[in-house]
């Protein structure tokens, strides 16, 4: 009887626990992994590189101590291939003293003397580097407001614009510089004035009051063209992608223009993404020549500024972008939008490598003059990237700037054997530059969000 009451109180008890909750099975993981899948076959735009201007505070960095090293992080460990140097060739009596002695409009003597040392650290450490030397303005005998900043090309006393003064001064410019430039343009932002800076207006065409950019370029063209060495001149550089539109229109025809150049100042952090997008496809439309990028910063914060190059490179089709601060001073406030700023002209001045450094390093460091962008494609649209390949096809360089959630990628790349593999990451506002560690050329690589990784595989 005992027994019998025992197990009915046991019964009880259990029923009295039990919950009416149903079943559920063990979730399976999900996974969000992604395949990005390179084409080597799918050729893209030759690359002539990634780079950065030295222009002012140029002399800070050859006055300051640390110059050796301040040059190596440059022009050894960024791996650029491409440096802008601004022409400051002003003698003071120009043209009846075309001798460098004396050069005072603008600080021209300091920084030609410091723009010719950085050319020999430059080459000393990277004989391949390729120069740009841009011109701000033609020298003040030669300006209608008889200085540097503002006005336009002067006009003679038959009322006409002196072409033929401009173009020799190109010439005597090339016979004073100690280096023969890659590349040279004529006027830098050719529709910009400024009363802070050389300047000088121009337009596509000749008017009463403005000379005329294309005929200023061909006279200068034809001046230097039967130099030992002739650069290749590049146009327009303008201030703003419509204004290249404009010039272009005329350079595209003009066998003497060898790059398309432009500054893509008419995008900030308020141009929304499609409305960049279809701007840089407004310069891809133009495909005759290569085209460059060869002046930009500050409009656009890190991350962002990784985002514009991935679409300077896929919808305007650049083979270059050279980003404008390689060296500037370092702010008191506010962001340093430098790759590698100075505190000052003191010769034991701190100098800061900066954000921007490790940025253009995933670009520059393993993309050189030479190689082909090739087509890179995946799912997920938030991952934009780009790939490059070698010229002798035994090396693919990948680009992902992540613009979404964290993202897990392996890499795949048609009709190759991935032989080796190596990656480098960068995440916004915490670590940058920094090596992934890999264990084989299979593994999927995490992407955090808003940030950059570089990935070399050999094939």
């Amino acid at each position: 009887m005992n027994r019998i009451i025992l197990l009915s109180l046991l019964v009880l008890i259990v029923s009295c626990n039990k919950t009416n909750d149903p079943v559920v099975p063990p979730s399976k993981p999900t996974s969000n992994q992604v395949t990005i899948t390179i084409d080597p076959a799918n050729v893209k735009q030759e690359m002539i590189g990634f780079g950065g201007a030295l222009t002012w505070y140029s002399n800070w960095v050859t006055g300051n101590s640390k110059v050796n090293e301040i040059a190596d992080l440059m022009f050894s460990d960024l791996g650029i291939d491409i440096i802008r140097f601004k022409n400051w060739y002003y003698p003071d009596n120009y043209p009846t003293d075309k001798t460098t002695t004396t050069m005072t409009a603008d600080g021209s003597s300091i920084a030609w003397n410091a723009t010719n040392t950085l050319y020999n650290l430059a080459k000393q450490r990277n004989s391949k580097i390729k120069i740009l030397f841009s011109s701000w303005g033609p020298p003040v005998s030669l300006k209608d407001n008889g200085k540097l900043p503002e006005g336009t090309l002067k006009k003679d006393n038959a009322g006409l614009f002196m072409y033929d003064g401009f173009a020799q001064y190109w010439s005597d410019v090339l016979d004073h510089v100690p280096f023969n430039p890659d590349y040279i343009s004529i006027q830098n932002e050719p529709t910009f004035v400024n009363a802070g800076w050389t300047t000088c207006q121009w337009s596509n065409f000749e008017t009463p009051s403005l000379p005329s950019y294309n005929v200023a370029f061909n006279k200068v063209y034809n001046q230097i063209k039967t130099r030992a060495y002739v650069p290749v001149m590049v146009g327009p550089e303008s201030a703003n992608i419509p204004a290249f539109v404009t010039f272009a229109n005329d350079l595209q025809s003009n066998a003497n223009c060898g790059v398309y150049a432009f500054h893509p100042y008419d995008v900030s952090a308020s141009t929304i993404g499609s409305t960049i997008n279809t701007s840089l496809q407004s310069v891809g439309n133009f495909s005759t020549k290569p085209s460059l990028m060869t002046e930009f910063s500050d409009n656009l914060d890190w991350f962002n500024t990784a985002l514009f190059i991935q679409k300077a490179l896929l919808y305007a089709n650049i083979s270059g972008y050279v980003y404008w601060k390689l060296t500037w001073n370092t702010p008191t406030s506010g962001a340093d939008n430098a790759m590698v700023s100075i505190a000052s002209a003191n010769s034991t001045a701190t100098y800061t490598v900066t954000p921007f450094y490790h940025l253009i390093k995933h670009f520059a460091k393993y993309v050189d003059a030479g190689h082909h962008r090739v087509d890179a494609s995946s799912s997920n649209t938030s991952l934009l990237t780009t790939a490059f390949i070698n010229p002798n096809n035994s090396q693919l360089t990948i680009i992902v700037v992540n613009n979404g959630t964290q993202t897990k990628v392996d890499f795949t790349a048609t009709g190759k054997t991935v032989s080796s593999m190596s990656a480098y990451q960068s995440v916004s506002g915490s670590s940058y530059y920094q090596s992934v560690p890999v264990t084989s050329t299979t593994q999927a690589i995490t992407l955090p969000a808003q940030s950059i990784t570089t990935v070399v595989l050999g094939i």
